[in-house]
């Protein structure tokens, strides 16, 4: 399974409005932001595996990395050396629950942008 789902498209010219508009509805939290770059949380450790979205902008181009970090499997794989992170494409039993709802609110994002959704 891959570490984190990656996807990049054109940049439209209003992209960090929408994006903001995305995260409040969303529930989002902007944890940083630097430059053409900005990483957003979604939910808490005790409640279950965090969703994380970067977005970097460079120039006509923008990259968007999500990810959910530490459940159990993740755990353990984090144990073994690995970090407990996993992207939020189907497929797997890891983190299954928290995958797809990761997908439901990226990929409501990804349509605003007229991009195909992450299956």
């Amino acid at each position: 399974m891959n570490r984190r789902t990656i996807v990049s498209f054109p940049c439209p010219k209003d992209f960090w409005s929408q994006v903001e508009s995305w995260a409040a509805e969303t529930g989002f939290t902007l944890i940083s932001r630097e430059g053409e770059q900005r990483l957003y949380r979604k939910g808490h450790r005790l409640l279950m595996a965090p969703t994380w979205v970067e977005l970097r902008r460079d120039g006509k181009k923008v990259t968007l990395e999500a990810w959910v970090v530490a459940d159990m499997f993740l755990i353990l794989s984090a144990l073994a050396g690995k970090k407990p992170e996993a992207g939020i494409g189907s497929g797997g039993l890891t983190a299954m629950l928290p995958r797809r709802r990761a997908r439901e609110k990226v990929n409501i994002l990804l349509r605003r942008f007229n991009q195909k959704p992450i299956t």
